[in-house]
C-alpha cells in the first residue's frame, strides 16, 4: 500500500497527483481534509479524511484541537500500517517546525518500509536566512529515502548547501493543474463578463498575495507604462493585513489607478477560467521563489506568462509559455510588458496548449511510479493492505 500524506497542502495538487498516479496503475490512500475529500472519492481514489476543516475563520482552541486530533489519527493510522511506502508531499508548518519537522519527519522514517518526501521549497519562503530553520532541515533531509524536486537549482543547492547524496534526489516535474474547469467559453464572453471590451490589453496577477510575489513591484511597474487601452487585472486574497495596507496606501497614489481592476477576494475553480480567459498575459512579478504553481496553471487555459527571473521559472517559461524579465524590478517588468503588447501575437494560445501536454500530472507520474514498486517485502505490503481493508471498530474508517 501507498500511503499519500498530504498535510493538507494544496488541494489542486494533491488531486491532480493523485490522479496522475491511479492513472499509471498505483494502490493509493490518500490522507485527505474537507477541501480534497470528495473530490478525490468522486474520482475514484481511496482516501480518509484525518485533516478535516482548514478554515481560516475557526477559533484557535478549534484549530488547535483538531491538529492534535489529526497527528494522533495519522500516527495511529501509520502505526498499524507499518511497512507500507509513506509519500509526504506537504510542507511542515513554520509554527510546528520543531514537532513536525524533527518528530514527526522521524515517525515516518521509523514506520514506513520506503520514505519519499516532495521539496516544494528547499526552505520555507521569508526562512532562507534562518540558522535554525537550516539547521531543522539539515537534519529533515537526512531521513526520507528519496527526495522529490521540482527543479535542478533546488537539487543542486540540496547537495551543496544541506549534504545531501545526489543519489537520493530524484527531479519530477509539476503536474499541469488540470482540476480548474475548463470550458468552451470564449475570450469575448469572459471578457464580457468583467466588463471590458475587445480591444483592451488585459495583465494578469492572480493567486494568493504576499510580499514575495511582488505586487507591488507590478503596480510601480504598471504606473510607468504609456499604452492607453492596458488594463491590469488583479484577483486573490492578501495573505497578511500589513501587505495589504501597503498595497492599498500605493494605489491611492498611483496615476494610473483608474485603469486597475481589483478584485480582492479568494478565486474558486470554477471562476478562474473567465480571469485567465480575459486577459491577455498572466504576469508572475515575483521577489524570489523555487516554483510557482501558476506556471502550470496559466498553460492550462493557454495564456502566455510574464515572469522575473528568479528560482527556475527561465527553465519552464521562456520561449516555450511567455517572456522573463531582463532585470527584476519596476523598470524590468515595465519593458516586459510593453515587449509583449508590442508583439500580442507572439505566442499562441493553441501552440502553448500543445507544449503543455507533456506536462499532465499522468506524463509526470508516470516515471515516479518505480520509486513505489518494491518498497518493502511483499508480506509487509500484503499485511499493510489487509489492514486497510479489515474493518476494526477502532481503527481509522477507510471506506
Amino acid at each position: 500500500m501507498n500511503i499519500i500524506v498530504t498535510g493538507g497542502f494544496e488541494a489542486n495538487f494533491t488531486v491532480g497527483f493523485a490522479r496522475g498516479l491511479a492513472a499509471n496503475g498505483m494502490e493509493l490512500c490518500v490522507i485527505s481534509c474537507d477541501e480534497t475529500a470528495a473530490r478525490l472519492t468522486a474520482v475514484g481514489i481511496r482516501n480518509v479524511n484525518l485533516r478535516g476543516s482548514l478554515a481560516e475563520n475557526r477559533s484557535s482552541w478549534i484549530k488547535l484541537t483538531n491538529l492534535v486530533s489529526y497527528y494522533a489519527r495519522l500516527l495511529w493510522l501509520l502505526f498499524r500500517n507499518r511497512g507500507a511506502t509513506i509519500h509526504f508531499t506537504g510542507i511542515f508548518r513554520n509554527h510546528f517546525i520543531l514537532w513536525e519537522g524533527l518528530v514527526l519527519n522521524a515517525c515516518f522514517r521509523l514506520l514506513a518500509g520506503k520514505y519519499i518526501y516532495t521539496v516544494h521549497n528547499v526552505l520555507p519562503h521569508s526562512r532562507e536566512r534562518s540558522p535554525l530553520f537550516r539547521w531543522i532541515y539539515r537534519r529533515i533531509y537526512q531521513l526520507p529515502h528519496v527526495l522529490l524536486v521540482h527543479t535542478q537549482r533546488a537539487r543542486q543547492q540540496l547537495v551543496e548547501e544541506f549534504g545531501v547524496a545526489e543519489g537520493r534526489i530524484r527531479l519530477t516535474s509539476i503536474g499541469l493543474n488540470e482540476e480548474m474547469p475548463l470550458t468552451s467559453m470564449s475570450p469575448a464572453e469572459a471578457r464580457h463578463r468583467l466588463g471590458f471590451g475587445e480591444q483592451e490589453q488585459l495583465v494578469l496577477f492572480f493567486g494568493k498575495i504576499d510580499e514575495y510575489k511582488g505586487l507591488d513591484l507590478l503596480l510601480a511597474a504598471f504606473d510607468r507604462l504609456n499604452g492607453s487601452s492596458i488594463r491590469l487585472v488583479v484577483a486573490g486574497a492578501f495573505r497578511n493585513q500589513t501587505y495589504r495596507c501597503t498595497i492599498l496606501e500605493q494605489l491611492s497614489h498611483l496615476k494610473r489607478r483608474n485603469e486597475i481592476c481589483l478584485h480582492e477576494r479568494f478565486i474558486p475553480n470554477e471562476e478562474a477560467e473567465v480571469f485567465f480567459k480575459a486577459c491577455d498575459v498572466l504576469c508572475l512579478p515575483y521577489r524570489n521563489i523555487y516554483q510557482s504553481g501558476l506556471v502550470f496553471l496559466a498553460p492550462h487555459f493557454g495564456i502566455p506568462m510574464i515572469t522575473t527571473d528568479v528560482g527556475s521559472l527561465r527553465e519552464f517559461v521562456e520561449s516555450d509559455f511567455g517572456i522573463v524579465t531582463r532585470t527584476n524590478d519596476a523598470a524590468g517588468i515595465a519593458d516586459a510588458i510593453e515587449s509583449f503588447m508590442a508583439a500580442p501575437t507572439l505566442f499562441s494560445r493553441i501552440e502553448i496548449l500543445h507544449r503543455a501536454q507533456k506536462y499532465r500530472w499522468a506524463s509526470v507520474c508516470r516515471d515516479l511510479v518505480p520509486l513505489y514498486a518494491g518498497a518493502s517485502s511483499g508480506s509487509s505490503i500484503s499485511r499493510a493492505s489487509r489492514k486497510l481493508n479489515q474493518p476494526d471498530p477502532d481503527a481509522v474508517n477507510l471506506n
